[in-house]
């Protein structure tokens, strides 16, 4: 049982991704506790394969042994769901009597849990999620007062972010002061146009966040450990990662080619395709 909808389709997305493998000999060895012959005179029958099937929506993960089956899916937003399902009981060297049923019912529960222990993921999405929240969006304090959080791609939070990285060179932190004017010329402006007021509104921001804290009996203030973290990756995916790609796939006439740009236009021209011939079968 998952926390929340959103979480739930985050995390299944990311099991997907990472256990596109779960069907080779290999695993499905592991999934079931039995023996994988792929070559002698007699070979284990059957295909192994993983399988996404999306229906809808919703994504479903297939695995398959014999004529055995499980399928993994999020159920209704609440649960990740694993079922197996035994079409022939003499794959497990069981007879199709009613009295096997207590013993196919653990094969199906041991392969479930099997397939769970099986399974990895690189990273925990949910969590991933979670953090991009809580720096973006606004933060109610206790006693009611609302600190608006840090939008991802708003120039004056990238200026912010980009500040921090230089503020991180300087070993006993930086007043109100220095923070202007190493904001001003990130935002084409002079540290006179920027109000110690408004710096304050933006220093309140980042420590509301944790991003940066204040040093004892000072007024200086000194970036923190996630603050780092958090201002080198947003900056590189917004410098690095959007700004080049959207570049590259929105130039109309761009000074070199690229894969990315190329990828666009060919999947521009397959959809465009797929759509007239839809149009004409209608």
């Amino acid at each position: 049982m998952l926390d929340r909808p959103v979480s739930g389709r985050i995390f299944f997305e990311q099991v997907l991704h990472d256990n596109l493998d779960i069907g080779r000999p290999d695993q499905v060895s592991l999934v079931f506790d039995r023996r994988i012959r792929r070559k002698g005179r007699h070979p284990t029958p059957g295909r192994f394969r993983t399988r996404v099937i999306t229906d809808g929506v919703i994504p479903s993960l297939h695995v398959d042994y014999k004529n055995a089956k499980i399928k993994q899916y999020h159920k209704e937003g609440r649960a990740l769901r694993t079922e197996t399902t035994t079409n022939d009981t003499r794959d497990f060297g069981l007879s199709k009597r009613l009295t096997n049923l207590p013993a196919l019912r653990q094969i199906g529960f041991t392969a479930n849990r099997r397939l769970l222990g099986v399974q990895r993921i690189s990273h925990d999405p949910i969590r991933g999620a979670q953090a991009f929240t809580d720096l973006t969006a606004p933060i109610i304090t206790n006693e009611g007062t609302r600190i608006p959080g840090l939008r991802f791609g708003d120039p004056r939070v990238h200026a912010l972010l980009q500040a921090l990285l230089i503020h991180r060179l300087l070993p006993h932190g930086s007043t109100n002061r220095d923070l202007r004017t190493l904001i001003a010329p990130l935002l084409g402006t002079t540290p006179e146009d920027i109000t110690a007021g408004k710096m304050t509104y933006d220093l309140r921001r980042l420590r509301a966040h944790g991003l940066i804290h204040r040093l004892p009996h000072t007024r200086r203030y000194q970036i923190t450990d996630t603050g780092l973290h958090h201002a080198l990756l947003f900056t590189h995916a917004h410098d690095h990662l959007l700004r080049t790609g959207l570049a590259e796939v929105s130039d109309p006439d761009p000074p070199a080619p690229s894969r990315l740009r190329t990828a666009a236009r060919a999947y521009q021209a397959a959809f465009h395709e797929l759509a007239h011939h839809a149009h004409l079968a209608a």
